[in-house]
C-alpha cells in the first residue's frame, strides 16, 4: 500500500512538471487538435490529446492509441511535437519538423527519445534552429 502511494505522488510530480514547461522564447505552443497544420495531423495519425487515456504499455490492441500529446510548439516553419509514448517503459517522444510552402509538407529534421521528467529540457534544446 505504502509502494502504491508513493508510485502515485511520483507520477503526480511529473505531470504537473511537464504541463508547467516554459514554451520558449520566439515559439507559441498550440492549442490541439485546431492549431495543427493538416500535413503534421496526416503524419502522426491519431494520437490521444492531453489528459486522454491512452494505452501506456507495450500490449498493441487495434483501435487503441498508443501515443498522447504532451505538447506542441511552433516557430515558423518549425514544429516540436512532444508525445508520450507507450512500450516496455513509458517514455517521451519529441519529434521537430519543417513545413514545406503551404504547409502542405512535413519533413522530420530530429528526433528524441527519453524518460518524461526530461522532455521539457530536451524538447526546448531541439526546439531552436
Amino acid at each position: 500500500m505504502f509502494v502504491t502511494v508513493v508510485m502515485t505522488a511520483s507520477a503526480a510530480t511529473a505531470e504537473a512538471r511537464i504541463s508547467d514547461c516554459a514554451t520558449p522564447l520566439g515559439s507559441v505552443r498550440v492549442v490541439l487538435p485546431s492549431g495543427l497544420p493538416p500535413a503534421l495531423k496526416d503524419l502522426l495519425g491519431d494520437v490521444a490529446m492531453p489528459g486522454e487515456p491512452f494505452d501506456s504499455t507495450d500490449v498493441y490492441l487495434r483501435g487503441h492509441k498508443h501515443r498522447r500529446y504532451i505538447f506542441v510548439w511552433n516557430r515558423g516553419t518549425r514544429w516540436t511535437v512532444a508525445m508520450e509514448q507507450g512500450g516496455i517503459a513509458l517514455l517521451s517522444a519529441i519529434y521537430v519538423y519543417e513545413l514545406g510552402k503551404e504547409g502542405k509538407k512535413a519533413t522530420l529534421v530530429q528526433e528524441r527519445t527519453g524518460l518524461l521528467n526530461e522532455v521539457c529540457t530536451a524538447a526546448t534544446k531541439l526546439s531552436t534552429p
